[in-house]
């Protein structure tokens, strides 16, 4: 009578089941345990912003002349263009002066206190 499994089968279904079982273990010391929410407050300082609102500066200027001088260089013949070249140059002058700049910075700082739900 021939067996219905062999030996070596017996031991790969053996092993197979130990390594199933060492599995289903639990990984840690620790027991499980139910967390509960919790408010967890604490103060952080929150930036107050605010507008700084500055004329342009002298780069600011000598970019608008100079635009401005190569747009009106585009326009007129002979001394016409050279008027033309003065005229751009002294509006785009002008046009970046009028420009003001409103950058957002930071003019201080307030406490808030501010809570979040934790689990633990």
């Amino acid at each position: 009578m021939k067996p219905i499994i062999s030996r070596i089968q017996a031991i790969i279904i053996l092993q197979f089941s130990l390594m199933m079982l060492t599995a289903c273990s639990p990984t840690s010391q620790y027991p499980a345990r139910i967390l509960t929410p919790q408010n967890e407050c604490r103060d952080v300082q929150v930036p107050i912003m605010g507008v700084l609102d500055r004329p342009a500066n002298v780069g600011e200027v000598i970019g608008g002349a100079l635009i401005g001088g190569v747009i009106g260089n585009q326009i007129g013949d002979g001394s016409g263009n050279d008027i033309a070249t003065i005229l751009g140059a002294g509006s785009g002058a002008i046009l970046a002066s009028d420009q003001r700049r409103r950058e957002p910075v930071v003019v201080g700082y307030r406490t808030e206190n501010r809570c979040e739900l934790v689990y633990r």
